[in-house]
């Protein structure tokens, strides 16, 4: 099926090249570790993953359009001037066979009773979307308040709450 798929959009098949499913599984026996990132591209602006690449399309080359994303969509000076404090929070990651990490539907809990927050613009993200760039230590300190204050939506999150938490 890669080679296939590599052969028909005529891609480079580097897996094939460094060994392919045989070295992958000799690379998971030796162990790995799973790595989760938020990041932007300043190589090629993210048009590898959701817009047309290469651009311009050569003549009878298949396979270049991933995406509805224009080819300006993730240039990282744009990306990073309107989003300057873009976080992300990770959490509830299982590790397991497969369909081992989960059980059965746990019975829906009540809605929790909305409380007056005590985190500025009342979630996590917005409480850090107030706070000042500069000097970097009181975005620090800024952020650090954030986590704090908004600890309760942290937990809701965690919880699989969020939704409720956030009526």
């Amino acid at each position: 099926m890669c080679d296939t798929q590599k052969d028909y959009f005529t891609d480079v098949n580097d897996f094939k090249v460094k060994g392919g499913i045989k070295q992958m599984g000799e690379a998971m026996k030796r162990g790995m570790v799973l790595t989760m990132s938020m990041w932007d591209d300043h190589d090629v602006g993210m048009i590898w993953l959701d817009a047309t690449d290469p651009y311009p399309v050569p003549a009878g080359k298949k396979g270049s359009a991933r995406g509805t994303c224009s080819q300006t969509s993730g240039n990282p000076k744009l990306v990073e001037s309107k989003y300057p404090h873009s976080n992300v929070l990770y959490s509830n990651i299982k590790v397991g066979e497969l369909d081992s990490t989960y059980g059965p539907s746990p019975s829906p809990s009540p809605t929790p009773t909305p409380t007056p927050s005590s985190c500025p613009g009342g979630t996590l993200s917005a409480c850090i979307g107030l706070c000042p760039s500069n000097p970097p230590t009181a975005y620090k300190a800024c952020v650090e308040s954030c986590v704090s204050r908004c600890s309760s939506e942290i937990a809701a999150y965690e919880a699989g709450e969020v939704e409720a938490y956030r009526k």
